[in-house]
């Protein structure tokens, strides 16, 4: 009798296990806060991934074995996929599939002429805890690369290579095609004295036969003798408004 009370608790142990509600045990894990609406468990579950001004995207996730999940994040643009391990803040691998730039918010970076296109992601890990500098690994081809607003322009195609250097993440940056304009140049994300801010540093080059598109690039930064136009940001890395990614790009480039 005994063994079969003991068969009967393990049983109910582990069909609880497998029942936890996902709202219930995931909030327990600190998720980024624009994570929400949960439902399933946490073997299977889906919840909605809210971004201002953006359609929430569904994010979907099922255990793999061990310590990891797969999960996938969509939208009617984007699709993305990968797995995440439990552990201190966001920890991701093997992340790929096609991200609209639009989620990027690089408008607030560059308001006069807002990057459009997407990108393909192969990242090989995304690591990044509150406080720390961010430690990003892999490729992302920025595809349809374009300019609007003053400058209505095609930038081809685009790679950005992210690697670890010097305890930051550094991405480089360079055309993959000829095009009207090309642009070559670095992304550092994190700094030796402190995380939380990037650094972008980017030359735009007309081509020969554009001197009118080389005068429009003149008004996003600084032009050279060489004719190249050198565009330089500077701000915080995490979740801080557009506003004031706008207002700590504009002091910087004023400053220089």
């Amino acid at each position: 009798m005994r063994k079969l009370i003991i068969a009967a608790l393990l049983a109910l142990l582990i069909l609880i296990i497998l029942t936890l509600p996902a709202g219930l045990i995931i909030p327990r894990f600190d998720p980024p806060a624009a994570l929400g609406q949960y439902s399933g468990t946490i073997w299977s579950g889906q919840a909605r991934w809210r971004q201002a001004g953006q359609v929430p995207m569904a994010l979907t996730w099922r255990w793999g074995w061990g310590r990891h999940w797969n999960w996938e994040a969509f939208d009617s643009e984007s699709r993305l996929q990968g797995r995440w391990q439990p552990g201190e803040g966001v920890n991701l691998n093997g992340i790929g599939g096609r991200l609209a730039l639009a989620r990027m918010d690089m408008a607030a970076w560059m308001p006069l002429a807002p990057p459009q296109g997407f990108l393909s992601l192969a990242l090989d890990q995304v690591r990044w805890s509150e406080g720390q500098m961010p430690n990003v690994q892999g490729l992302a081809i920025w595809e349809d690369a374009r300019l609007a607003g003053v400058v209505q322009e095609s930038l081809g195609r685009i790679e950005v290579r992210f690697e670890p250097e010097a305890g930051r993440t550094v991405a480089r940056v360079r055309s993959l095609s000829v095009a009207p304009v090309t642009v070559q140049g670095t992304i550092v994300l994190g700094a030796a004295d402190v995380a939380d801010r990037y650094r972008i540093d980017l030359w735009l080059r007309a081509a020969a036969d554009r001197p009118d598109l080389a005068a429009q690039l003149g008004t996003l930064g600084q032009r050279q003798v060489d004719g190249q136009v050198r565009l330089q940001l500077e701000g915080r890395l995490g979740f801080e408004d557009g506003a004031q990614k706008r207002r700590e790009s504009v002091d910087h480039v004023d400053g220089s």
